[in-house]
């Protein structure tokens, strides 16, 4: 009951597919994240930064679920919102701390855009997470701190529904 709540708050129904996220790997190489969305899978889009306390704090369940599902019924992509004048933090901090799921980096200068266009909402703060279901439509966009279980048991309801 309390998680339905709790989603029933945080959801943000939306009709339309995804929009362009141009980020980049950590070579600097150009990814599009429209290519990894309406796979036939979910997936969740963890935004985080460096020195984000509470990003650190949900890796490790976020990491669980992507293990847990990515070969069947989601996956999940990280997007480290610190931009590309923080390219060598960002893969040293990576290398220290090896993440289970596939990171990338955005364009800092054109970002905000790309999330207020997606979303309709701008995302200030991490962490943040934006859930697609398997045909591509977002089903959420997630702004603020939350309880990552709750949002793992929405996800995990969906495959049986």
């Amino acid at each position: 009951m309390m998680y339905r709540k709790f989603i029933a708050l945080i959801v943000l129904l939306m009709s339309t597919q995804a929009q362009a996220f141009l980020v980049s790997d950590f070579s600097g190489d150009k990814v599009e994240v429209l290519d990894t969305v309406g796979d036939g899978r979910w997936l969740v889009v963890m935004l985080w930064q460096l020195d984000c306390i509470p990003c650190e704090q949900q890796k490790p369940a976020v990491e669980a679920f992507h293990n847990k599902y990515k070969s069947s019924k989601a996956h999940v992509i990280g997007l480290a919102r610190d931009g590309h004048e923080y390219m060598n933090e960002i893969k040293q901090f990576v290398e220290k701390k090896p993440m289970a799921f596939p990171s990338y980096v955005v364009f800092g200068d054109v970002f905000s855009d790309q999330i207020q266009d997606e979303t309709g909402k701008p995302f200030h703060t991490a962490p943040g997470y934006l859930v697609y279901a398997p045909d591509g439509e977002l089903k959420m966009a997630i702004d603020r701190i939350i309880n990552i279980d709750e949002l793992v048991l929405y996800i995990e309801d969906q495959f049986v529904n």
